[in-house]
């Protein structure tokens, strides 16, 4: 009887859970649908997100669009936190951020539902469609306008670029990291740093990785070797795709325990909270 009492109560919990985020995401879309500025839309969606989380005494939101920060003033981030992409025209140019400023329950490894996760990337695709229509209207107007001085009044518009170059450049490191031997070099974990980590990577970018290795590392000089060889063939292969020649795509950072101990420039990096490192492979 106890059993079922507990079981029961447990999904109250549960559709309140769903109630709360359903109403978060009608409160986004009728705010879509007053076709508000991006930076009044950023700002009403900061303010909305929390009533929708588990736990919303806690919860704040954070909105990047194009380098630039929507939050409320007066609070810290944490590393108890969630993302979603801001993607329009195949680019990336931002994200949704969800934190909870405060330590609470653990669901397995996060502090987040797993249907909090879902909500969070419905309402960055909401963004994401908003966004693309109204520049793809101004993109129309400015090509439409017959002169360089009227076509000046439309800075949010469709670019003529995409993002492939550095998701093509993360694709291959994902690749690099499965053929690469963590014991035997004595690597601790593989992270991205950089334009390629930021989704801002060119033709002609590096990828820049930082690698945390044993100490003392004896495979080091091989390990250099054996980067350099990708480098080199990377950069052929980039060649060939944009005509951009650099002699060597990859720019590598090593850093030790004593790195990390001591704050050196690129250590400080795996647990910084404005410019982390993005971890691509991790040793148990």
């Amino acid at each position: 009887m106890l059993h079922k009492e507990h079981l029961f109560k447990q999904k109250i919990t549960e559709l309140r859970e769903r109630e709360k985020e359903l109403r978060c995401l009608y409160k986004v879309e009728e705010a879509i649908a007053e076709e508000l500025s991006f930076d009044a839309l950023f700002y009403r969606i900061i303010s909305l997100i929390p009533y929708g989380w588990q736990y919303p005494a806690v919860c704040k939101a954070k909105v990047t669009y194009e380098g630039v920060m929507f939050k409320e003033p007066g609070w810290k981030e944490t590393n108890w936190s969630q993302s979603a992409p801001i993607e329009v025209d195949e680019k990336t140019i931002g994200k949704i951020e969800v934190f909870y400023t405060e330590f609470r329950k653990f669901h397995k490894d996060s502090p987040f539902l797993p249907e909090e996760q879902k909500l969070l990337k419905t309402i960055a695709k909401l963004v994401n469609n908003y966004i693309f229509g109204k520049k793809l209207v101004n993109t129309v107007d400015m090509l439409k306008s017959k002169s360089e001085k009227d076509a000046a009044y439309f800075s949010e518009t469709l670019t003529l670029q995409n993002d492939q170059h550095w998701k093509w450049r993360l694709m291959m490191v994902e690749a690099l990291a499965k053929q690469l031997n963590f014991d035997h070099f004595g690597i601790k974990g593989l992270y991205l740093i950089g334009s390629t980590k930021e989704a801002t990577a060119g033709p002609a970018s590096d990828i820049d990785l930082l690698i945390h290795v044993d100490e003392p590392n004896l495979k080091k000089a091989e390990l250099h070797a054996w980067l350099e060889g990708w480098s080199l063939c990377l950069d052929e292969i980039n060649f060939n795709r944009t005509g951009n020649r650099t002699g060597g795509l990859i720019e590598t950072h090593m850093i030790t325990d004593t790195d990390i101990k001591n704050k050196t420039s690129f250590a400080v990096m795996l647990h910084s909270l404005s410019n982390s490192a993005k971890p691509i492979k991790v040793r148990d």
